[in-house]
């Protein structure tokens, strides 16, 4: 602050005619200083300001550093509670229609021991679901060779109930051998299961939905195709958290599914896509790296 009352004095002396040397000589010399006091005035004001603004962008800065992490651990936090919410709607969904085929065929004095034992699975399945959510919570992945066969299958399974009361059927063209992914088994189930839940939710009654599975060049594609409605615009906002389809199906839902099925596959190298989406149904691929027969050995 002082050299620039320094510098402003000797080009107010300049204007007036003196010479600034002589006058720095002066301050040197004999201990004194002639300036102008309403510009050091303003350079006195103009320090202080800048002083005070520096000061406020320093501890802005400092506190949303601080904060930072109160942020993050917000927002994961809204996430699992959305995520789980979600994910454990599909399930409670199953074991409600196991329960109602249970009392049909208590009803009916039927056998009803392997509707019981599909429960069980039902229920297993969706502790798998609640631990899985809570390894992604803390991203604690532990990939293990996975054949992506078995878990169509199961993930069909867990949902065959669901359509056999719209009276859809779910067809597979699945290879006889072992399709061997590295991945976490209930992860690939929920996206199987997010993928046709959905497509479930916007097929018409009487209708099938395709699921064929095929190796090719190191990576396994798995298409499920449904016959209803198809999606409108573009379909990768589909996979945006909270999307909904702007359909008539009459089925409501909190546009999840797709947004979750591509974050549990970002963690095995995997990724989703829609392969086609016009008036005659929906198919959505989902594509893995998988394990070479050599590595399985």
């Amino acid at each position: 602050m002082t050299v620039g009352i320094i510098l402003g004095s000797r080009h107010e002396f300049s204007e007036r005619g003196i010479s600034p040397d002589d006058v720095t000589s002066g301050i040197l010399f004999n201990g004194t200083l002639v300036i102008d006091s309403e510009k050091a005035l303003i350079l006195v004001v103009l320090f202080v300001v800048g002083i005070i603004a520096t000061t406020g962008i320093i501890a802005w800065f400092l506190a949303r550093q601080e904060i930072r992490p109160l942020d993050e651990a917000m927002r994961l936090q809204r996430n699992f509670v959305a995520d789980a919410s979600h994910e454990l709607k599909t399930p409670l969904a199953i074991i409600g229609a196991r329960g109602e085929l249970i009392k049909h065929r208590v009803e009916h004095g039927k056998d009803v021991g392997q509707a019981l034992d599909e429960l069980g699975n039902d229920i297993a399945r969706m502790d798998g679901v609640i631990n899985d959510l809570l390894v992604a919570a803390q991203d604690a992945n532990s990939p293990r060779p996975v054949d992506m066969r078995r878990s169509i299958q199961e993930a069909v399974r867990a949902l065959e109930v669901l359509a056999n009361q719209r009276a859809i059927a779910i067809v597979l063209d699945v290879p006889e051998s072992a399709i061997t992914v590295m991945a976490g088994e209930t992860g690939i189930v929920r996206c199987l299961v997010a993928i046709l839940d959905n497509a479930l939710a916007h097929s018409p009654e009487h209708s099938v939905i395709e699921v064929t599975a095929k190796e090719d060049k190191g990576m396994v594609n798995v298409t499920i195709r449904d016959h209803g409605v198809g999606m409108t615009g573009d379909p990768e906002r589909y996979f945006a958290r909270f999307a909904r389809a702007d359909t008539d199906s009459g089925q409501r839902g909190y546009g999840l599914g797709l947004a979750l099925t591509r974050d549990v596959l970002s963690r095995y190298k995997g990724r989703i896509s829609v392969v086609q989406f016009d008036g005659d149904g929906t198919a959505i691929m989902i594509t893995l790296p998988t394990v070479s027969k050599k590595s399985r050995q």
